[in-house]
């Protein structure tokens, strides 16, 4: 009797350690995301938006807008009279980096603060780093976008080149025609009381370092409907022809689970629809510009993303200028960079660690991943207190949680 208790104690065991075994090395999906508030750093003076992408020379290349990064005044000063519009930031090492890691790229022209131009998605592929600069309907100053210029660099930022090839100097960066913008007013949509446009705001998904990590040999791209930000859309486009207007593919529609595509953007259909603004309010124009990481360790595509709502505030009204919220904050998983897209975790008005904080522009670091996959960094802007006190480089870590198959 001695032996057979021993024996069968012998086989739970075994088919635990086989059923641990099973799990460790099923597909993990994403349910949740705990926040490690005590890891909370905040960095530089003043900025905001941080795109960013990891290029072949093994650093991080980040956009900054409206401020002056980790130069110039701690002190908001009265004209903003050290800010500049945008810059290229290089940040080498890794998520604990200071002050001496950080370098602005000589290529970026020096722009003023009230320019209407703004520097958003950026991407490397192998040695090219590409970036979106979009511009304001109005001339000076940040209001709604209106048209996207397609800028690269094959130097990491020591020379800036648009899409046709033209160097990008001081006098030229100025330049607002419609001749000197990749997308402008594209496919027009009445909105209540003016014309919303296609493709002002866009993202890259990030395949790790120099997208070695892609899974094929399109690059993808994502933007909100302007006039229906709860709307996404989607393009793709091989990684050779980037810069070739006319190769861009537009996400259809979804057969079952698959992506039709085409080549007529105003056939373009919704690939994700975000999440209704709470009750009696509505999205504002600035709500619901994603970023998508492809994390290897849980070989997923991940996407974070925020809504922008104030009663007080009318739905073309800039954002943030004494907003009484904080955005959302919502994440989607996908084993696809197309999707389609499950979500594992909302909430509204993500204050984080203080009532005053208005956060918005999340952004998951698209090198500080753990091995695992389950460790990520989380970047984000805040426009508190007037754009003050938290006005910089906000980062915490994350933990994604998640359980073997869905």
């Amino acid at each position: 009797m001695k032996t057979i208790k021993t024996t069968r104690i012998a086989l739970i065991f075994l088919v635990t350690l086989i059923s641990l075994f099973d799990n460790s090395l099923a597909q993990q999906y994403p349910t949740g995301v705990n926040y490690k508030k005590n890891s909370i750093i905040r960095k530089g003076n003043f900025g905001d938006n941080w795109c960013q992408t990891w290029a072949a020379d093994g650093n991080i290349y980040t956009m900054l807008d409206d401020g002056n990064g980790w130069w110039g005044s701690k002190e908001k000063l009265q004209g903003l009279s050290d800010w500049e519009g945008s810059m290229l930031l290089q940040i080498s090492g890794n998520e604990d980096f200071n002050f001496e890691d950080v370098k602005k790229m000589p290529g970026w022209p020096i722009n003023l603060v009230n320019s209407p131009l703004y520097a958003y998605g950026t991407l490397a592929i192998d040695s090219i780093i590409y970036i979106w600069l979009w511009k304001s309907e109005t001339d000076t100053w940040y209001n709604r976008p209106i048209g996207n210029r397609l800028l690269y660099t094959k130097d990491f930022g020591k020379t800036v080149y648009r899409w046709d090839g033209k160097l990008e100097t001081h006098k030229t960066f100025q330049e607002i025609d419609s001749s000197s913008f990749f997308f402008y007013k594209e496919d027009p949509h009445w909105h209540i009381d003016r014309d919303a446009y296609a493709f002002n705001w866009i993202a890259f998904c990030q395949n790790g370092k120099a997208n070695s990590a892609s899974k094929d040999e399109y690059v993808y791209m994502y933007s909100p409907e302007q006039h229906e930000p709860r709307n996404l859309a989607v393009i793709r486009v091989h990684k050779n022809n980037i810069l070739d207007k006319s190769k861009y593919e537009y996400f259809k529609s979804w057969n079952d689970n698959h992506a039709e595509w085409t080549n007529d953007m105003k056939q373009r259909g919704t690939n994700l629809r975000f999440p209704d603004a709470p009750e009696k309010h509505d999205w504002m124009w600035s709500s619901w510009f994603p970023d998508v990481v492809y994390n290897q360790g849980l070989d997923m595509y991940l996407m974070v993303s925020y809504g922008i709502t104030d009663l007080g505030k009318k739905f073309w009204d800039g954002w943030c200028v004494n907003c009484k919220y904080s955005a959302s904050i919502g994440f989607w998983y996908s084993e696809n960079p197309w999707g389609p897209w499950t979500q594992f975790h909302y909430e509204q008005d993500f204050y984080i660690d203080r009532e005053a904080n208005r956060t918005y522009g999340f952004k998951l670091s698209p090198k500080w991943i753990s091995e695992g996959g389950k460790e990520m960094i989380l970047i984000w802007s805040d426009a508190g207190d007037d754009h003050s006190t938290n006005y910089k480089w906000n980062q915490m870590e994350i933990e994604i949680v998640t359980k073997a198959n869905k």
